[in-house]
């Protein structure tokens, strides 16, 4: 419980101040609940996190911002869910992770995802080809976060 509420609270510090607290506070809620995560929640993390859109944007408009990133995203419905793969390459573009020889070579889902398994980022079952629950990725992004900052 106590290693739930740290995370809640390491993304909601994310969070500006405000009217728009309270949607990311209900987004995080439906987000723990969720058994997968879809393409528009994982959008709404990420650029939420990376400082690309405002938290107060929906996760529909999250994801067709990150149509326009110049990304290479899964083409897909915004409620469609995602796999653990390609979230850990929505990251790394996010987050502009360099990564490892094989990402630098071959740039995609499978070794995105290899590289945050390396990095100890990514915990448990780590098929890049499997979905993940809101509570996984919410994890994953808080220990990429304090990851960076040791970086730094």
């Amino acid at each position: 419980m106590l290693k739930k509420l740290t995370l809640l609270l390491s993304v909601i510090l994310l969070a500006v101040a405000g009217e728009s607290f309270a949607q990311s506070n209900e987004l995080l809620d439906t987000l723990f609940e969720e058994q997968t995560t879809t393409l528009a929640q994982a959008a709404y993390l990420v650029l939420t996190a990376s400082g690309r859109i405002s938290d107060d944007s929906t996760p529909e408009q999250a994801a067709a911002t990150l149509a326009g990133q110049g990304w290479n995203v899964p083409e897909r419905a915004a409620e469609e869910p995602l796999t653990l793969g390609e979230y850990s390459f929505l990251l790394m573009q996010a987050f502009e992770m360099n990564g490892g020889l094989m990402y630098r070579i071959f740039p995609g889902p499978r070794y995105a995802g290899r590289e945050l398994v390396y990095l100890k980022l990514i915990k448990g079952n780590i098929s890049p080809y499997r979905t993940f629950s809101g509570e996984e990725a919410i994890g994953i992004l808080s220990r990429l976060l304090e990851w960076k900052e040791q970086q730094s």
